[in-house]
């Protein structure tokens, strides 16, 4: 399928895609035609007047899995419409979509004239116990998170997409997530939708959560149940929307720009267009090859880069905002619990076991960076 100046290519039955110029395209419809390697390579250098590297080209086919080994069938091709069509259509249908409208407008009303509705860092302290906190938005967030993967995978469902959800892990945290390779299968203009489908989840989500917070009385005080809780998630909701704009990363909004601007490996160039910078800055020779790099990405990466800065001023305006005056908060109280409750009380168990549950994960993940810099080092 065209796809402005490059062509995607790629195996429906194993749903792996991948961005071919037009003469790479070409060669490979010659070799699917039953054409062997040197006489692809022939006529590619009599089509285009230079000579190829053949074992180099069969060697990407066979990394992206496009040759079969010899004696390997092929995974049937589903012919039938993917489940879920239906509820896909009915999602983002205009019905629903004014639905969401409404939801997040009346949520907004509420949050500019009802001041405790708003998005502050004491809102995730809805109850006493530091233990019994940290652990309800743990499993708290299990349910807005599924839905925004769900609104991804309904999105793709709908334009007949194959998407699968599955749970996943990133180091020690379980996550859900959604594969949306099947979108190289369809235009481009059609794959927008499905991108943003998870911001959308996680705007009505928030908002939904913050009319529950207001018709449960979450302003009665502090620790008011479960409205107090409703505000708490509606908060860890809108810090998830906040992540999406971490531009130096691989979310949501990067795909989008990904797709609008033509790009293949946008945030690759980015970083190593970045790098190079500051080693000519340094006078230092540039760390990365520059000619590797595909013709469009090379082009964006030059502006785009001022975009991954953006995105690190946003995180430090978000942990300024949220992560650090609640890291403070945790920490004093569980250093306030440690030295004045009675040992083995209520008090100090719920700052031991809030140590615990906060320090453990991160002793793991430092177990882990460190075994791969061994790694590194001895295979250096």
């Amino acid at each position: 399928m065209s796809d402005g100046p490059d062509v995607i290519v790629g195996r429906r039955d194993i749903d792996t895609y991948a961005a071919f110029p037009a003469d790479g395209a070409e060669l490979l419809r010659r070799l699917q035609a039953g054409a062997s390697a040197d006489e692809a390579g022939r006529w590619y250098r009599e089509r285009y007047g230079e000579a190829v590297d053949m074992a180099d080209f069969l060697q990407t086919l066979r990394e992206l899995k496009f040759v079969r080994s010899p004696g390997e069938q092929g995974a049937p091709v589903a012919t039938e419409q993917p489940g879920w069509q239906r509820l896909g259509r009915i999602a983002f249908s205009w019905p629903a979509w004014l639905v969401y409208l409404g939801i997040c407008g009346f949520a907004l009303c509420l949050m500019l004239r009802i001041p405790y509705l708003r998005p502050r860092y004491e809102n995730f302290f809805f109850v006493p116990s530091l233990l019994l906190m940290e652990l309800g938005l743990f499993f708290g967030q299990v349910p807005g998170i599924l839905f925004h993967e769900a609104m991804h995978a309904l999105a793709g469902r709908r334009l007949g997409v194959p998407t699968r959800l599955r749970l996943g892990n990133r180091l020690h945290i379980l996550v859900f997530e959604t594969h949306l390779n099947g979108l190289w299968s369809v235009p481009r203009r059609s794959r927008y939708l499905p991108l943003l489908a998870g911001m959308v989840a996680d705007l009505v989500w928030c908002s939904l959560l913050t009319v529950l917070a207001w018709l449960t009385g979450a302003g009665a005080g502090p620790y008011a149940f479960p409205g107090a809780f409703f505000l708490a998630l509606a908060l860890s909701t809108l810090l998830r929307l906040a992540w999406q704009f971490y531009f130096y990363l691989r979310t949501d909004v990067y795909q989008v720009f990904v797709t609008a601007l033509h790009c293949v490996d946008l945030h690759q160039t980015t970083k190593e267009h970045l790098a190079n910078g500051i080693h000519r800055l340094l006078r230092r020779a540039a760390p990365y090859d520059e000619e590797r790099w595909h013709p469009r990405d090379r082009q964006v990466a030059r502006w785009y880069v001022y975009l991954f800065g953006f995105g690190y001023l946003f995180t430090l305006g978000t942990l300024g905002w949220i992560g650090i005056p609640v890291t403070v908060k945790v920490l004093s109280g569980i250093v306030t619990r440690l030295l004045t409750g009675v040992a083995f009380s209520t008090q100090f168990l719920d700052g031991c076991l809030t140590l615990a549950l906060d320090f453990v994960p991160l002793v793991i993940v430092a177990a882990v960076v460190l075994r791969r810099w061994r790694a590194r080092r001895k295979a250096g």
